[in-house]
């Protein structure tokens, strides 16, 4: 009896902390899916406001060439790095971001070099959650397309 309540104890511990991880995914708000990008192009990485103590350590955007090949994906490969550095997410109150949740925006360039055609934005996030502070790492992506 006492094993069953030790587990279920161990169990809502568990999902404690594993909701706790997932309501701290970062979201690329932009740009959309599919979007044309040339030259230079705001990306927009949000994340859900949280009751949870986060601290966001660093956060990594770069671009894969899909042109001649499909793309493996952010956690095996990030391509181009366009940004590495801090992230501080915050609300803004500017007018038509006040529903946004807490963001930031990033103003990117398309290397001159770099192929026409479907690209992957990869995003790689790092932040600390929690009292105890748990790592947290997750790689994201959306596809654009390069003009």
């Amino acid at each position: 009896m006492r094993f069953f309540s030790s587990l279920i104890s161990l169990l809502a511990v568990a999902l404690v902390a594993t909701t706790a991880v997932v309501a701290q995914s970062a979201h690329i708000g932009a740009p959309a899916d599919m979007a044309e990008v040339a030259g230079s192009f705001t990306a927009m990485i949000e994340v859900p406001d949280s009751l949870t103590s986060v601290t966001e350590v660093a956060l990594v955007i770069a671009l894969l060439s899909c042109a001649s090949a499909s793309c493996p994906g952010p956690s095996e490969e990030l391509g181009t790095v366009l940004y590495d550095g801090p992230f501080s997410p915050v609300f803004t109150t500017e007018p038509g971001t006040t529903t946004l949740p807490p963001h930031q925006n990033f103003t990117l360039t398309v290397p001159e070099s770099f192929a026409a055609g479907p690209a992957q934005l990869g995003v790689a996030h790092f932040s600390l959650i929690g009292a105890s502070v748990v790592p947290f790492f997750e790689t994201l992506n959306t596809t654009i397309v390069i003009t």
